[in-house]
């Protein structure tokens, strides 16, 4: 689901909750930790970081990297601290 669309379709009273692709936090060539920074910050632009629980599409599922998911919880942290700061 297009979470900016809900947003604006259920008001802005409740939280929603969406859907990083876990596929970036799986190694390989089509990640890194400046992807999932990168991806991080366009789902919490796409939505904003108000009355949001940023959480994975699909959960983990075995093949994810420690350190990858340790950059997506920092990340979210940290960009949406600086979010809220502007």
């Amino acid at each position: 689901a297009d979470v900016k669309n809900e947003r604006e379709n259920h008001g802005g009273g409740k939280a929603l909750q969406g859907n990083f692709d876990p596929r970036f936090l799986v190694p390989g060539d089509h990640t890194g930790e400046d992807v999932v920074r990168r991806e991080v910050r366009k789902m919490l632009e796409g939505i904003g970081c108000g009355s949001y629980i940023a959480n994975l599409g699909e959960g983990l599922g075995g093949k994810e990297s420690t350190e990858l998911v340790k950059v997506f919880v920092d990340a979210v942290h940290e960009i949406s601290e600086e979010m809220m700061k502007e």
